[in-house]
C-alpha cells in the first residue's frame, strides 16, 4: 500500500488542520474506497495513538452533599463520562468540509464532540471564514450560462448575466460579489450550473493581480455549494485555468494546456478554537505545481501572493 503524506499545518487535542494535496479524494466513495486523505489521516491518528489529555477534577455539585455515598460516587463517575465523551478524542476525527479532488489547500477536522458542535455552529453561521486563491481566464463553455437571475455587484454597480452575456471586466483591487442560486446540471449531473431549481449561493471575488490573459483572485465563500466558485466563475464569463470542466478546451502547448489541474487552491481558514474561543487564522502553503506553473506563465502573480500573504485578515 502507498503511503500518502498529509503535510500537517496545526493539531491539538480538539482540532487537525491539513493541506491536502491536489489529485486525492478527500473522502471514500464507491468509486474511491481506499487512496484517499480520509484513509491516510485514519493512518495517522492511529499511528500517534491517545494523547495524554485527562478530564479536569471538579468538586461535587452543592446539591450532591446530602445524598448517600454510593449516589455521590454514581454522579462523580457519570460526570467523569460525560467529560470523555464530550472532551475525549473521537474514535475518529469529523470532517467538517470537503474540497474538489483537484482543489489542494487547507481542510478542517474536529477531533472530540465539544470542538465539532462549537465549529459547526460556525459554519452555519458563516462566521468562519474560508479563501482561496484562483487563476482565471475570460471565456467560458456554453452551457455554463446562467439559466436565471445572476447578478454580479461591485460598488455602484449592479449586473444581471442572465440578462448579458458579457464577461465583466476586471479591474486591479475590484471587489465582487456573485448572488445565484446554484442546482446539478440536469444534462449532466455531475457538474452545477446557475438555475431556477437551485440553492441560494454568494461568492466574493477580490482582483489580486492581472496580466493578459489571466486574474488572480481571492475568493471567499458565504455559502458552500458543490463547485460553486467553478459554477459561479464560469457563469460570469470566466474560468479556472485548467478546469477541465467548466474551461473551454486548451490547445496543445499553451499556459493553459500546461497547468494539468485546476488552478484553485484553498489559501487561508479563519475560524474560533474550543475551548478558548480564540480566534485563529491558519494558511495552506501553495501547492508547488502551481508555483511552478506561475513562475513560467504568470510570474506577477507570485509577488502579489507574496503581498497578499503578508496582510493581516
Amino acid at each position: 500500500m502507498t503511503t500518502i503524506n498529509i503535510p500537517i499545518i496545526y493539531q491539538d487535542h480538539h482540532l487537525l488542520i491539513v493541506n491536502k494535496p491536489a489529485g486525492l479524494v478527500i473522502h471514500p466513495t464507491y468509486k474511491n474506497a481506499d487512496g484517499t486523505m480520509w484513509n491516510a489521516l485514519l493512518d495517522y491518528v492511529e499511528q500517534q495513538g491517545p494523547d495524554d489529555w485527562q478530564p479536569p477534577i471538579l468538586s461535587d455539585e452543592p446539591e450532591w452533599a446530602g445524598a448517600p455515598l454510593h449516589i455521590q460516587s454514581m454522579l462523580r463517575q457519570r460526570r467523569t463520562e460525560k467529560q470523555w465523551k464530550e472532551d475525549g478524542l473521537l474514535p475518529r476525527p469529523c470532517l467538517l468540509h470537503r474540497l474538489d479532488k483537484d482543489t489542494s489547500g487547507i481542510v478542517a477536522l474536529a477531533r472530540t464532540e465539544h470542538a465539532r458542535r462549537h465549529l459547526v455552529r460556525q459554519f452555519h453561521d458563516h462566521s468562519i471564514v474560508k479563501r482561496y486563491l484562483a487563476v482565471v481566464q475570460k471565456g467560458a463553455p456554453v452551457w455554463t450560462q446562467p439559466r436565471t437571475t445572476f447578478t454580479v455587484t461591485r460598488p455602484q454597480e449592479t449586473v444581471n448575466m442572465f440578462q448579458n452575456s458579457d464577461a465583466i471586466i476586471f479591474a486591479q483591487d475590484d471587489e465582487l460579489v456573485l448572488d445565484g442560486p446554484l442546482q446539478r446540471d440536469p444534462d449532466d449531473r455531475r457538474r452545477s450550473i446557475v438555475g431556477p431549481a437551485g440553492q441560494s449561493a454568494t461568492t466574493l471575488l477580490k482582483v489580486l493581480a492581472s496580466a493578459e490573459p489571466f486574474t488572480l483572485l481571492e475568493v471567499r465563500l458565504i455559502t458552500g455549494r458543490t463547485h460553486q466558485i467553478r459554477a459561479h466563475l464560469a457563469a460570469m464569463g470566466y474560468a479556472i485555468v485548467g478546469d477541465k470542466v467548466y474551461a473551454p478546451s486548451a490547445g496543445q502547448g499553451t499556459p493553459q494546456a500546461m497547468m494539468r489541474r485546476q488552478f484553485l487552491h484553498a489559501h487561508s481558514l479563519e475560524l474560533r478554537r474550543y475551548p478558548d474561543n480564540a480566534l485563529s487564522r491558519f494558511v495552506a502553503p501553495l501547492a508547488e505545481d502551481l508555483v511552478f506553473w506561475m513562475k513560467n506563465y504568470f510570474p506577477t502573480a507570485l509577488g502579489a501572493i507574496d503581498v497578499y500573504s503578508t496582510i493581516p485578515a
